[in-house]
């Protein structure tokens, strides 16, 4: 090869390396306008974007790789700490998950599926001096002022599980609510944890708390095979809820988050074709938060659920930016969070809470549902009415009037169902 061969493939190569950098910086700021990638998140590419637009759809999917790489960290971990005297509170969340056991003990476990359902009962220390919405998680050395940490943590046999279950219901005054909650695509162990921690610590969120724990890969590139998991996972969450429900609990509340929701609507889908209708009769309510599953299949599970989980609430916003992400990838087919088919979901009984135009704080608006302060502080203003309100009156709890009151704190964020609320949505 001659001199000027050599010289014409490196000019070549340079070039395409800096349209594929121009390209990838310029995917990256539409993506974070999206509210797909935070704001902490760093360009892949030291160059400014360029004026012109590029064209992104062909190189879409060259450059997600790279873009979400950028932004994908390391599992956190679950360190012991002594919280002393700091302000915080320490929340109790008892853990199933079907992931297998990590050799790390740190991490606990990792993104392996496995066939049985593994139990853990863990402290979770949640500092007072953070923002309402945020999780700090550890560092290398957690300083329990501001940052989340594991004050305990204990393998428990299903067994042990199932009575510490009753233990802690039997502790409980009042109606006996259990609070489980299962974490979307692209989380860890630990950090599903944490934001359940944060959820039961800032929600003020009542009952004894479990967590599901599916077998995510923990990675941004891992979409698919979250998916697949997702699909595995069915059973073992199966398996918890009917192990919840023939507990003394008075009722289960089920949120699941993203790619979650899928998860628990299958599952609930399961159960009403193996006809435990003992199991739906106690999921009260059903909560599906930036929900991740196509509109046509959520139609199709809603059909053959019954008895059908009261009441069932979804949480939308039309600039979630991770959704438009997951219809782009689908070819544009609606996801049933994407706050398109409002009315139709208010047709088919559902309470949905659009959060297109709240502040999210700190957080993304596929997270919002966790880390915006004003339905933070609604939401706890709804909880000390209710409270109040079933003091006085002695009276059985109303699930759906906790929704009524948060529609009226909120300027019309809240849809009822059509037979619930008026015809005339508060504007």
């Amino acid at each position: 090869m001659t001199v000027a061969n050599k010289s014409s493939d490196v000019v070549s190569n340079l070039l395409r390396r800096r349209v594929l950098e121009i390209w990838s910086n310029q995917i990256f700021y539409r993506l974070r306008h999206m509210n797909v990638l935070s704001s902490a998140c760093s360009l892949p590419f030291k160059y400014k974007p360029q004026k012109y637009r590029a064209p992104i759809k062909p190189m879409l999917s060259l450059c997600l790789a790279m873009l979400f790489s950028a932004c994908t960290n390391a599992p956190v971990k679950l360190p012991i700490v002594e919280p002393g005297a700091y302000e915080g509170s320490v929340q109790n969340i008892l853990v199933a998950t079907s992931r297998s056991p990590h050799e790390d003990t740190s991490l606990r476990y990792g993104d392996r599926r496995s066939d049985q359902l593994y139990f853990d009962a863990v402290d979770v220390w949640t500092p007072a001096n953070r923002k309402p919405g945020t999780v700090n998680y550890p560092s290398k050395e957690p300083d329990p002022d501001h940052e989340f940490g594991v004050v305990s943590i204990n393998s428990l046999s299903r067994a042990t599980f199932e009575q510490t279950v009753k233990a802690r219901l039997d502790d409980l005054d009042g109606d006996k609510i259990v609070f489980i909650f299962v974490h979307g695509y692209n989380v860890p162990y630990a950090n599903g944890i944490y934001r359940h921690a944060q959820l039961l610590e800032d929600f003020d969120a009542r009952g004894l708390a479990i967590h599901y724990s599916w077998p995510s890969s923990g990675r941004s590139l891992g979409y698919l095979y979250d998916r697949d998991s997702v699909q595995f996972a069915r059973d073992g969450f199966v398996s918890l809820l009917t192990s919840v429900a023939a507990s003394e609990a008075d009722s289960i509340f089920v949120m699941g988050h993203s790619m979650g929701t899928l998860l628990v609507m299958e599952s609930i889908r399961q159960l009403s074709l193996s006809q435990h209708a003992d199991v739906l009769e106690k999921i009260s309510p059903l909560v599906l938060a930036s929900p991740d599953i196509d509109i046509d299949v959520f139609r199709a599970q809603l059909r053959v659920i019954e008895p059908r989980p009261d009441p069932i609430v979804v949480f939308v916003s039309r600039k979630d930016g991770a959704l438009k992400l997951s219809e782009q990838l689908r070819g544009g087919r609606a996801r049933v969070g994407d706050g398109s088919n409002i009315p139709a979901l208010q047709e088919a009984g559902i309470v949905v809470i659009d959060l297109s135009d709240i502040d999210v704080g700190e957080g993304t608006k596929h997270g919002a549902f966790a880390s915006s302060p004003a339905l933070i502080r609604a939401l706890k203003e709804v909880n000390v009415a209710q409270d109040t309100q079933r003091s006085a009156d002695n009276q059985e709890f109303d699930p759906i009037a906790p929704l009524v009151a948060l529609r009226d704190l909120t300027a019309g964020i809240v849809h009822l169902p059509k037979a619930v609320g008026s015809d005339d949505e508060v504007k």
